[in-house]
């Protein structure tokens, strides 16, 4: 459904610095960076220059957000949140959250389509999603061990053109089929392993 929010205040200003900005991004993403919302990612570890890149194309609208509402929260999105922030700032979040340990969902998993997943991730996508989408100095995200929701949605996203791909992965995404994309999300939400 979507990547993040914000509290239920309005948006703290940027002189509350960035301590508050951080606090801020952890009502959805997790004190630590890792969610236990299903539409909302982790991102702890990611690398800074793919979660500089992810804010930068959020706040030019590059990257579409989807509306979130945390409970007892205001329903916002993160390009609202984006541009709400200097590009200092958004470094400092990039930097914060590339500093903290990623750990992967525990959710179950149908075992014999995610089997499946891993064969056609490994022909499709391993060479830019390493070891399962879980190299972080892929500059590629995290994908191993994200929210199964947030994958969905994600995938549909691509699926309809409404999140743009480099044109080497819109070929490979093409080549997938609907069946192929759901046992890719089934492998990832497994942990990529």
């Amino acid at each position: 459904m979507v990547v993040a929010s914000l509290l239920a205040a309005p948006w703290v200003s940027v002189s509350a610095g960035i301590d508050q900005v951080i606090k801020d991004c952890d009502v959805c993403h997790g004190k630590d960076g890792n969610s236990e919302i299903g539409e909302v990612p982790s991102i702890a570890g990611m690398s800074v220059g793919y979660l500089g890149d992810t804010m930068a194309a959020y706040k030019s609208g590059d990257r579409p957000g989807l509306k979130y509402k945390p409970k007892d929260g205001a329903e916002t999105d993160m390009n609202a949140l984006a541009k709400e922030l200097s590009d200092d700032e958004l470094t400092a979040v990039a930097k914060h959250y590339a500093g903290l340990t990623f750990k992967p969902v525990q959710q179950s998993v149908d075992v014999a389509l995610a089997a499946k997943g891993k064969e056609v991730f490994d022909s499709l996508c391993e060479k830019c999603h390493s070891e399962g989408g879980s190299v972080a100095d892929d500059d590629a995200g995290i994908l191993g061990g994200q929210w199964k929701p947030y994958l969905e949605e994600q995938f549909k996203l691509f699926s309809e053109d409404k999140r743009a791909m480099p044109k080497k992965k819109k070929q490979k995404f093409s080549k997938a089929s609907d069946t192929d994309k759901a046992a890719i999300i089934e492998f990832l939400a497994g942990g990529g392993k």
